[in-house]
Formats: C-alpha cells, sequence, structure tokens
C-alpha cells in the first residue's frame, strides 16, 4: 500500500513543478483548501480502501438464475481459488499508520503552505470586523454592518438571540473558521488563536466606547469620504457622506438605551463562547461518532483533551466581558439615570414659596414633581427589564433609588432649615400663624413635604418593586 501506490502518487505530484504549483501554492485560499481536504481525506482512507474485502458474489440474484438457466458455465467459478488475506481493523490500522510515517508522506505536508492559507483566511475575517466596526462608528450600534448570509443571520438571531448587526457579523465570522470549506486540521491552533483575536478586537472596541475615547456620528465623515474614493462610486459615496452628516458626534457611553442593549449582546457572546460556539468547535476537531474519530487520527483520550484545552482558551477570550458589563450596569446605567431623575429635585425648593404668605388651605395630596423623580428609571426597567443580565440581577436599581433618595432627603432637610429660619424670623414680628386652618405656613410646607414623601415611596415599592426597606432617605 505504502511503495507501491502512495510513494509513486505523492512522488509525481511533488516532482513535476506544474503539478506542484497547481495543487501546494495556488495562490488562491479556496483552491488550496480544496486541494488540500480532497488529497488529505484519499491519503487517510487509502489503506481502507485498498485493503477492503470485496464484496462476494450475490446469492439467489435474478442475474444468477437467468445464467444458470442459460447453462453458460464454460468458464466456471474459480473465486475459490483466489488468496484473500485475513485482515481485520487492527491490520488496517497499523497499515494506515505506516503510511503516515514513510518519509515520503513527511515531506508531502511539508509542501503545504498552510501558515500563508491561514494568514489569507484571517485577513479576509479581519476585514469584515473592521468594516463592521467602522460602520457602527459611523451611524450607530444599530448600522446595517451584517455582510453574511440572510438565512445564517436569522438562523444566529433566533437561535442564540443576537441583535445587533455588528454581534451578528462577529459571531457569524467566528463560525466560518469552522466551516468544512474554510478549516483545515492542522491549523487548528491557529484558528482558535484567530477567535480569541477577533472576540478582543469586538471587546477593546466596546473598552474604548465605554471610557467615553470612541465619538461616534458626524465626526467620522472625513473617513467615509476618503474610503469611498476608492470605490469610485459617487453616487454612493455621496448618499453616505449625507447618511452620516445627518448624525451628529455623540459618545454612546452618555446614552443608557446604547449601554443596555451592548452589554446584553456581550452576555449573549459570553454564554456563546464556553457553549455553543466551543460545541461547534468540538464538533469539528473532535467529532464524536465512530467514523469521523477514525478519521482525525487521533486516540479518544487525545480528543477530550483538545475539547478541554479548546474550553479553555475561550474561556480565557471572554474572561473580560464580565468587567465591562458589570462596568456598564453598576456604574455608567446608575450614574445616568440617577443625574436625570435628580433633575426634577430641584422643585423641592419651591415647597416653601407655595404657602409662604399666600393663606393657601392645607394640601391634600402630592406635589406634582414627585411622580416625574423616578420616571426615567421606571421607564428604562420597563423597556429592558428583559435584557437586564442575570448576574447584574436588581442591584443596580436599588443603587439609584438610594442615591436619589439622598439627594432628595437632603434638599427635604436644606427646606426645613430654611422654614424653621422663616418662622423665628416670623414669630419675632408676631405674623407667625396664619388663619387658615388654624395651621401655620411652615406646617403646611411640613406636610407637603410628608405627603411628597409618601408619594415617592410608593413609586419606589409599587412602580419598581424595590423594598424600601434599608434604603437610605427613605
Amino acid at each position: 500500500v505504502t511503495c507501491g501506490v502512495w510513494v509513486p502518487v505523492a512522488t509525481a505530484l511533488m516532482a513535476d513543478p506544474g503539478i506542484k504549483m497547481a495543487i501546494f501554492s495556488p495562490g488562491i485560499a479556496n483552491v488550496l483548501q480544496a486541494n488540500y481536504s480532497a488529497l488529505d481525506t484519499f491519503l487517510s482512507e487509502l489503506a481502507g480502501n485498498l485493503l477492503a474485502r470485496p464484496p462476494s458474489p450475490s446469492s439467489g440474484g435474478d442475474g444468477e438464475e437467468e445464467e444458470k438457466t442459460g447453462g453458460d458455465r464454460d468458464l466456471g467459478d474459480f473465486s475459490h481459488l483466489y488468496y484473500e488475506p485475513d485482515l481485520d481493523f487492527g491490520a488496517v490500522e497499523r497499515a494506515q499508520s505506516r503510511l503516515y510515517e514513510h518519509p515520503t508522506t513527511v515531506d508531502y505536508y511539508k509542501r503545504w503552505n498552510l501558515p500563508i492559507y491561514y494568514q489569507l483566511r484571517f485577513a479576509e475575517f479581519c476585514k469584515r470586523i473592521d468594516r463592521a466596526l467602522e460602520l457602527v462608528r459611523e451611524e450607530g450600534w444599530q448600522a446595517e454592518a451584517y455582510t453574511g448570509e440572510e438565512a445564517e443571520g436569522k438562523k444566529i438571531g433566533e437561535t442564540l438571540g443576537f441583535e445587533l448587526p455588528v454581534f451578528l457579523e462577529l459571531y457569524d465570522g467566528l463560525l466560518s473558521m469552522w466551516k468544512s470549506n474554510v478549516f483545515l486540521r492542522p491549523l487548528t491552533h491557529r484558528f482558535l488563536r484567530g477567535a480569541v483575536q477577533l472576540v478582543g478586537r469586538v471587546l477593546a472596541f466596546v473598552r474604548e466606547g465605554l471610557e467615553g475615547e470612541i465619538e461616534f456620528g458626524g465626526s467620522v465623515a472625513g473617513g467615509v469620504e476618503g474610503r469611498s474614493e476608492g470605490t469610485g462610486e459617487g453616487d454612493d459615496a455621496t448618499t453616505t457622506l449625507e447618511r452620516i452628516a445627518d448624525v451628529p458626534g455623540y459618545f454612546w457611553n452618555e446614552r443608557v438605551e446604547d449601554i443596555a442593549v451592548v452589554s446584553w449582546e456581550l452576555t449573549i457572546l459570553d454564554t456563546c463562547m464556553s457553549r455553543d460556539y466551543l460545541d461547534t468547535i468540538a464538533d469539528t476537531v473532535c467529532p464524536s461518532d465512530e467514523e469521523s474519530r477514525r478519521s482525525t487520527h487521533n486516540s479518544p483520550v487525545e480528543l477530550d483533551e483538545m475539547r478541554l484545552l479548546a474550553s479553555e482558551v475561550l474561556a480565557e477570550s471572554s474572561r473580560g466581558i464580565p468587567p465591562l458589563v458589570s462596568h456598564s450596569w453598576n456604574v455608567l446605567i446608575v450614574d445616568n439615570l440617577t443625574s436625570r431623575c435628580c433633575a426634577p429635585l430641584s422643585a423641592v425648593k419651591g415647597v416653601a414659596a407655595t404657602y409662604r404668605m399666600t393663606n393657601r388651605p392645607p394640601p391634600a395630596q402630592a406635589s406634582p414633581f414627585v411622580s416625574t423623580i423616578l420616571r426615567p428609571l421606571q421607564e428604562f426597567d420597563a423597556a429592558y427589564a428583559s435584557r437586564t443580565p442575570p448576574q447584574i440581577g436588581d442591584g443596580w436599581k436599588r443603587r439609584v433609588i438610594e442615591s436619589v433618595s439622598e439627594k432628595y432627603a437632603v434638599a427635604v432637610e436644606e427646606l426645613i432649615a430654611t422654614v424653621k429660619r422663616t418662622e423665628e424670623a416670623l414669630k419675632s414680628r408676631k405674623t407667625r400663624r396664619m388663619m387658615a386652618g388654624g395651621m401655620s405656613d411652615g406646617e403646611k410646607v411640613k406636610l407637603q413635604l410628608f405627603l411628597d414623601h409618601r408619594e415617592f415611596e410608593s413609586h419606589v415599592v409599587e412602580g419598581l418593586g424595590v423594598d424600601a426597606e434599608g434604603i437610605g432617605g427613605l
């Protein structure tokens, strides 16, 4: 099998300059991958195909019956005289091992320029990611950055839950590395490292955005103009520039909606890397069915070890995701919503002016501004409750309420101190008590503040479902 069949074939492939160039160095990634896969399959099945037992003559068939009836037995049947070696699976496996250990086979595999093939493939993946990230910078996170097949993108979105096109583009690129028309088994470590690098590229982009180092919108229009000049399509370039000019520059870390959506996509990516994506790699590199395991030329122990190594590498690549998600919710979203919820607190000072020297009746309901204090938090929670990462929980919501309540309490304390000073001044002039309801202006203000506090607490407990016990300021 080795010296009589494989060595002459391999020598012919490697000796002829034309054949050698066309097979081993075609300069086109798809052609090289197809050549390698076809010849590798041929070599992996060579011993099994040559040493397979030929099918025995069928007995009782219609053709045989016709032959017997015709009486055509001039040549006779000499199959019982043929030599049939007693071959078992172990003998075939030993013959296949001799094929791989032969010096000609070693020289044959050295002829393949596989590192160049990987560089070509990885450049394609990097180009897709770089283009997607640039488009996101120009038009925002909702930019149509996905360039893969529509059916595949729809499948990824429905199965895994990705919504942003840029993350669809990333995950589709990660899956493409392990497709049968791309993957080559000797480059497993390189493709695994490439997947880690692509994920790291996107995480770095997100991290820089969260730190306020990347501006989205019109500020990148010049870069688009330069890129469009190379395409030669003037109308498309003009349309792109006009579209980007309509997008004012902004930092997306100041938009809680963008932060929540991106952190949810990161959470999905983190889960996929340790589960679905690991299964994809394992099914390609470490197949579970017995027939595929034989063609990989690795023992079951080695295949299981490769799966373990792949899981460790992927876990390392996604280790930076949880800190980004935690920072997004517990710092950026909390700070942004706290600032927006505290804006109506400036109306607390106006409570005193409402009753000072106006002879108004005592209040019977809360001030109108109280219902607007937690409105930004309520609206955000209603919109993104289903996209809150499980590891975040409701802690971020409680922190917003605590911060707003403390500032609310400070504003109330300052107002009460002002009212007391005013009452002392009016007392010296003997004008302290107003006749409306027998309550002084200061007492009316305090009653209004009490009603406001009770209304605010009801929004916390009933509107947001947070236990008010233990919250400072309440």
